[in-house]
């Protein structure tokens, strides 16, 4: 659902907010009290979630090959949610849903009748994946299969030698009351990802509200990365706003677990930041846990906290364009400090890679 990879994909608050930060010295400014807090031992406990993150997985990137193949084959189902923070959506978008939800396409079949059994295989003359007559393994009749290969990282496509190493089965799990779409991989006999994305409706007058959620696991065969992925756009078509509420909730068992969740106004029409927007990231590792909370207004101040165990540890304040991190033990921020805090802050980047990957059958969840 991001527009650029890696750190350019994180919206324009968490941007501001990280690059300010790498921009610190260790002459910074003071805070009012003290704390214990280690942003150090925040990141290496948080490790092991951050390697399960990591957007180079051979599934992870053939979930990015899947909408563009579901596209070509017309068989794809997109939805209204902001491709960037920083650009306007598109002014018919919501007039687009709207009539979309009147019409009750929301409850059509994901797949068209002529994609139901088929399998996808990739074609190097396409550059892209495509159905074929293959028959083994089976493609599940309520949906479609595409085969998995060994990937480059570098170019995020099959490596030249077409390395079979499972299959990726997409399956439609609707009724009458939502649109869901079944994701399963395997390798060997061993289930690499299994998960569900529901998309529903809901009319408020002349608005439309539209929600997607995906909840299940990646696995890489050793250690199970849990989710449970929510997004929803409000779309007003008389103030051509979009309210947007997203949560995204990432889990490695019992000890490691991250929370995100982001509210804001975004403009159809005018380019720039959003109106306003509040960030909460919550990070958890046993006992231990670090919440950042950041709000920008509509004056483009920003105000925020850093807290752990629920005592201050920095505190956000200045502008959009000018940042200011402060300690609250009135000690300057060190360049571990900040090497540490910024590692946190783009693990939130690489959220955001993540929960495009596992939306991307639904082209990604954007429409415009």
């Amino acid at each position: 659902m991001w527009s650029e990879r890696a750190r350019s994909r994180i919206p324009l608050l968490l941007a501001t907010l990280f690059f300010g930060l790498a921009g610190c010295s260790d002459d910074g400014p003071s805070g009012p009290s003290g704390t214990d807090y280690d942003p150090l031992s925040t990141e290496q406990a948080l490790e092991n979630l951050q390697q399960q993150l990591d957007d180079d997985s051979d599934v992870l990137l053939s979930l990015g090959l899947v909408g563009p193949a579901l596209a070509a084959e017309g068989g794809a189902l997109s939805v209204v949610i902001p491709s960037r923070f920083d650009e306007p959506v598109g002014p018919t978008a919501a007039q687009v849903a709207y009539d979309w939800v009147l019409s009750g396409a929301s409850a059509e079949p994901i797949f068209p009748v002529n994609l139901l059994g088929k399998t996808f295989e990739w074609s190097w003359d396409l550059g892209r994946y495509a159905v074929t007559e293959r028959t083994e393994p089976p493609a599940p009749a309520n949906g479609v299969q595409f085969i998995l290969y060994a990937m480059n990282p570098l170019t995020h496509q099959p490596t030249e030698s077409l390395e079979e190493i499972g299959f990726l089965h997409l399956t439609d799990e609707s009724d009458a009351a939502a649109t869901r779409l079944g994701v399963y991989a395997e390798s060997g006999g061993v289930p690499l990802v299994e998960y569900v994305i529901e998309v529903s409706y809901a009319l408020l007058g002349e608005d439309v509200s539209v929600t997607l959620e995906a909840t299940g696991y990646l696995s890489d065969g050793t250690t199970q990365l849990d989710f449970d992925l929510s997004q929803t756009a409000t779309i007003n078509t008389t103030t051509e706003m979009i309210a947007l509420d997203v949560t995204y909730q990432l889990a490695v068992g019992q000890e490691a677990s991250v929370t995100l969740n982001i509210n804001g106004e975004f403009g159809f029409v005018m380019e720039g930041s959003p109106e306003t927007a509040t960030v909460t990231l919550t990070a958890h590792h046993g006992s231990d846990h670090v919440e950042l909370t950041a709000t920008l207004s509509s004056d483009n101040t920003l105000d925020g906290v850093i807290n752990y165990n629920g005592a201050p540890a920095i505190f956000i304040g200045g502008t959009e364009a000018d940042p200011v991190f402060t300690k609250a033990d009135e000690s300057p921020l060190t360049p571990a400090d900040i090497e540490a805090l910024s590692d946190f802050f783009e693990m939130i980047g690489d959220i955001f890679e993540f929960a495009e990957h596992i939306f991307e059958a639904f082209g990604g969840g954007v429409m415009v």
